[in-house]
């Protein structure tokens, strides 16, 4: 079963490399005060609605943009606005300062956003962005996410794998992302906002976003000191996960919570991946986390979370 896993997702990492890809060569310009979906947003651009449809892409979805100087970001297409030059993308100051400059600039602009082939060490090597997706298929329990694996919110890709190693392929699959920039800014190199994330823009997402997960769980690092449990399941479900969450972090001195309703990384947005890909968009859990706690305790945690599971999905699967 574990084989036909792995063959599953190699089918679907074939599959990606195949995806319409288009390139062109864009002028980066300064938003307009009116473009409220930009304004102080350092991962959102606009983008001429001819250009974008004559790309294959819609509002929402991702792109690359390069600089001459070889710097380079994810972005998401916010909205549309009629251009002289449907090349221009426009972007507020912060987007921009994302590539190094405050001023307008020339780009490079490319619709493939994870790298269709390399391996984690060639990622690696080259500072680059891959999707990763074990899955036989066919389960629909749980779905454990990592958007921002590799160096862009550390150890968070490997407790994914952990809840999905621990429950095995009949009971969990994993989808992941992993960026990587040598010298660190991985962060600001290849994050996307989870309630961003377009599936038309990750192809192996899009192999498994319409199943209808009876469990969703995602792994994020944040910068503040504790580990908050949100998205959209239940109180009492994700109090269990909290309470699992406090006994595997027993005197390291890491608080735990569930997080209160419209706090900012409450994680119960319904575009929030990990509430979408879930049936109903009613059982997503979001697990921030500290750097001292995916550092230090990253196993414990995925294996208090794949502890919880354990007990459920029985009910939920055939």
């Amino acid at each position: 079963m574990e084989q036909d896993a792995r063959q599953a997702s190699a089918n679907a990492q074939g599959g990606a490399s195949n995806a319409t890809r288009a390139t062109f060569d864009g002028a980066i310009r300064k938003a307009f005060s009116s473009q409220s979906t930009l304004l102080g947003r350092a991962e959102h651009c606009s983008l001429d609605p001819q250009r974008l449809a004559s790309i294959g892409l819609v509002v929402g979805t991702q792109l690359r943009v390069t600089r001459d100087s070889g710097q380079l970001a994810l972005y998401t297409v916010s909205e549309t606005r009629q251009e002289a030059v449907d090349a221009t993308i426009r972007m507020a100051l912060t987007a921009r300062q994302r590539l190094g400059t405050s001023e307008a600039f020339d780009a490079s602009v490319d619709t493939q956003v994870p790298h269709p082939t390399f391996s984690d060490a060639e990622a690696r090597e080259h500072s680059e962005f891959v999707e990763r997706l074990d899955d036989n298929g066919r389960q629909a329990g749980l779905v454990a996410l990592a958007p921002h694996g590799g160096a862009i919110e550390r150890q968070t890709d490997q407790q994914a794998e952990r809840v999905a190693a621990i429950l095995g392929c009949d009971r969990a699959s994993v989808w992941c992302c992993k960026g990587f920039n040598t010298g660190g800014g991985a962060f600001e190199r290849w994050h996307v906002t989870s309630t961003d994330i377009h599936e038309a823009s990750f192809p192996l997402l899009n192999a498994i976003v319409g199943r209808g997960f009876a469990q969703a769980v995602s792994f994020h690092g944040f910068s503040e000191a504790d580990v908050l449990v949100g998205g959209t399941a239940l109180g009492s479900f994700k109090q269990e996960i909290a309470a699992a969450l406090e006994c595997a972090l027993t005197g390291s001195g890491i608080e735990v919570r569930v997080a209160r309703a419209s706090e900012e990384y409450d994680g119960d947005n319904p575009r929030n991946i990990v509430n979408r890909i879930s049936a109903n968009g009613a059982n997503g859990v979001q697990i921030e986390q500290s750097l001292e706690a995916r550092e230090g305790f990253w196993q414990p945690i995925a294996e208090a979370v794949a502890s919880v599971y354990r007990q459920w999905l029985p009910l939920q699967t055939s």
